[in-house]
């Protein structure tokens, strides 16, 4: 159906999350995007990356707008997909909100959102990363940071999944961005499905302590420019991590966003 078709069409009333207040939510603007990492949880045969039936922006906004009063909404994060491929949507939608956060690949620049935060997905160094998000992608968001005003006012973050098969670059990433116009380096690490057994997830979490070691050392190393506290890092270790988020995530503070 066409935008014109649509545009007569009376706005469809916002999802019943019933009353419950919730200071956080997240949205996922597309699921289309213009690349196919292999460690992404919306690019799946099950989750087609194509436009059919999505919401158009009127609607969408208004949703915003009706959510954020009736659940008390500060904070939003707008996800895809891509999201700047609906750019002038995500624009106008994030000043909807106190605090908005913009998670991008970086391949259509970076936004300018002063106050708000935008996080770029970089997954290591040149080599590492294109081996994952695709050839010459490093290259085009490197090229998108230093075009961006630095002084605009946006808070601007690199975030690195970690995964087994980058694992080997997170020094060298870190030592590569450090002196980019960026506000700092976030690190997360890559969750995998149920039984999943591949290149991209440690068997056994113990497998992984030496990796959260290496990242602590990296913010003990960069206190400013690593975002990720100690704290938080710590939280990742085998012996404990199971008890923040559940064997089967039910534990995981995510639960308290709006989804």
């Amino acid at each position: 159906m066409t935008s014109r078709a649509t545009a007569n069409l009376p706005l469809r009333e916002a999802t019943d999350f019933g009353d419950r207040q919730f200071g956080a939510a997240l949205v996922n603007v597309t699921n289309i995007c213009n690349l196919s990492c292999s460690h992404c949880f919306v690019f799946r045969a099950d989750n087609p990356n194509r436009p059919k039936d999505k919401m158009d922006d009127a609607t969408m906004l208004a949703q915003l707008r009706a959510l954020r009063d009736r659940h008390g909404i500060r904070s939003m994060l707008f996800m895809g997909g891509e999201p700047m491929i609906r750019k002038k949507l995500v624009l106008e939608a994030i000043e909807l909100f106190e605090n908005g956060s913009i998670v991008t690949n970086g391949t259509y620049g970076i936004p300018s959102v002063p106050g708000h935060l935008v996080t770029v997905s970089l997954d290591g160094p040149e080599p590492l990363n294109d081996a994952i998000r695709g050839q010459g992608v490093f290259q085009k968001v490197r090229e998108s940071v230093f075009a961006r005003d630095p002084g605009d006012g946006t808070i601007v973050m690199l975030q690195m999944t970690i995964t087994k098969q980058n694992a080997p670059g997170i020094e060298e990433f870190v030592e590569t961005v450090k002196d980019w116009p960026i506000t700092g380096v976030a690190f997360t690490f890559y969750v995998p499905s149920h039984d999943e057994h591949g290149t991209l997830a440690w068997d056994d979490l113990r497998e992984r302590d030496p990796v959260v070691r290496r990242v602590i050392a990296m913010k003990e190393k960069y206190p400013r420019l690593v975002k990720s506290t100690v704290g938080a890092l710590e939280m990742m270790f085998s012996d404990r991590c199971l008890q923040f988020t559940g064997e089967h995530g039910e534990n995981c503070l995510m639960r308290n966003m709006l989804p």
